[in-house]
């Protein structure tokens, strides 16, 4: 099954997984709202790319509707607004987004920022399902670790966007290996469950199928 990144921001996890050649393989498309940086990026790695100039969220969904009129691809979102109705409409369960917070806590736009400024004794990630709501639908991967106060906050938010990236990535990898069902009943084949900072775990093979080593 072939991914299509939604992006409006600088990028940055996006780039980290497009360094995979099997994330590039995979990916039809990077699409966003603006010429940003994520799309800057995306042609950087030779990956296709498409500018569907909105101001709004309703009316970019409605040019990325027209644009993918099809839904037997997986969306990943980076995108800041919200998709609307019409467009998840039929594609429920193939559309997903990685926060940096471990949801339901710090929905919106700063969700790091808003757990630094709670009582939160962790950060962490969440890659869930997008919905109509704002942060709201059902997670596939959780990550969270220890929120060391005494750590520089660049240290800390490092920490999250490797979360994200290894989430993604084990998340790419279930979809490649054919332990992701996709559909309005989604699920993940056979999760495992053991003690880790991941929630389900990462597949034992994560690090040697990408030929890197889990830093956190």
């Amino acid at each position: 099954m072939k991914i299509v990144f939604i992006a409006s921001t600088g990028g940055a996890v996006l780039n980290k997984l497009l360094e995979h050649n099997s994330v590039r393989q995979k990916t039809l498309c990077v699409i966003s709202d603006r010429d940003c940086d994520a799309i800057e990026k995306a042609k950087k790695h030779n990956v296709p790319v498409k500018i569907l100039n909105a101001s709004s969220g309703a009316k970019f969904s409605k040019l990325l509707d027209e644009y993918f009129n099809y839904t037997d691809v997986i969306y990943i979102s980076f995108y800041t607004k919200l998709l609307s109705s019409k467009f998840l409409c039929g594609r429920e369960g193939y559309v997903f987004n990685c926060h940096p917070s471990i949801l339901p806590a710090c929905k919106g736009m700063n969700g790091f920022g808003d757990t630094l400024r709670s009582n939160s004794l962790f950060i962490g990630c969440t890659l869930h399902e997008v919905n109509e709501e704002l942060d709201d639908g059902r997670s596939v991967i959780q990550c969270a670790l220890p929120l060391d106060r005494s750590l520089k906050e660049e240290i800390n938010r490092h920490k999250v966007f490797l979360m994200q990236y290894y989430s993604t990535l084990q998340f790419l990898k279930w979809t490649c290996d054919g332990n992701f069902k996709a559909g309005k009943e989604w699920k993940i084949l056979s999760p495992k469950y053991k003690e880790s900072v991941f929630s389900p775990n990462l597949d034992k093979d994560f690090e040697e199928f990408y030929g890197i080593q889990i830093e956190l």
